[in-house]
C-alpha cells in the first residue's frame, strides 16, 4: 500500500464516522424519517473500523511487514513474514532518506546503498519521528558502515 492509499483510506474513514454522526443526529431529531438507517450505518462503521484495527493487531502478532535491525545488517519481511531482502552491515555505502509530512500521516522512506548490486534495499517507515530510522542511523555510525 502506498502512502497516497494509505492516507485516502483513512480520510474515508473519517468521512464514514462524520456521515455515521450526522445519521445518528437526525435519529434523535427526526426518527420518523430515518427508517432504520441508522443500523446498517452503525454495522458498516464498526465493520470498517475493526477491519482496520484488525488488521493492524494481526500483522503486529505476526510479524509481517517489519524491518528487523540486527547487529550483522538489515532484513525486510513482506506481508507473509518472509524475509524479501537483506543487506549485511559490510556491504552498505550508504543510506538515503526522504521524509514526506501529508495532512494526515508522515513517513520516512529508506534507502540503502549496497556494494554488490545497483539495486537498494528500500522500506517505508510510517510516522513523522519513527524511532526505527534513529536506531537505524545509531547502528550504522556504531558499525562503521555510515560515516
Amino acid at each position: 500500500m502506498t502512502p497516497f492509499t494509505g492516507t485516502l483510506l483513512q480520510i474515508l474513514r473519517g468521512f464514514l464516522l462524520i456521515a455515521w454522526v450526522l445519521m445518528a443526529g437526525f435519529t434523535v431529531f427526526t426518527p420518523d424519517q430515518v427508517d432504520g438507517n441508522l443500523a446498517w450505518t452503525t454495522a458498516v462503521v464498526i465493520a470498517a473500523y475493526t477491519m482496520t484495527f484488525g488488521w493492524r493487531l494481526l500483522t503486529a502478532r505476526l510479524g509481517t511487514n517489519r524491518c528487523y535491525l540486527l547487529t550483522e545488517g538489515i532484513a525486510v519481511t513482506n506481508r507473509f513474514a518472509r524475509v524479501t531482502d537483506s543487506v549485511a552491515w559490510s556491504d552498505v555505502t550508504g543510506i538515503q532518506q526522504t521524509t514526506v509530512i501529508e495532512l494526515y500521516m508522515g513517513a520516512h522512506r529508506i534507502e540503502i546503498h549496497r556494494n554488490q548490486t545497483t539495486k537498494p534495499l528500500t522500506f517505508l517507515a510510517p510516522g513523522v519521528k519513527p524511532q526505527l530510522v534513529k536506531a537505524l542511523l545509531t547502528e550504522g555510525h556504531r558499525t562503521g558502515a555510515l560515516q
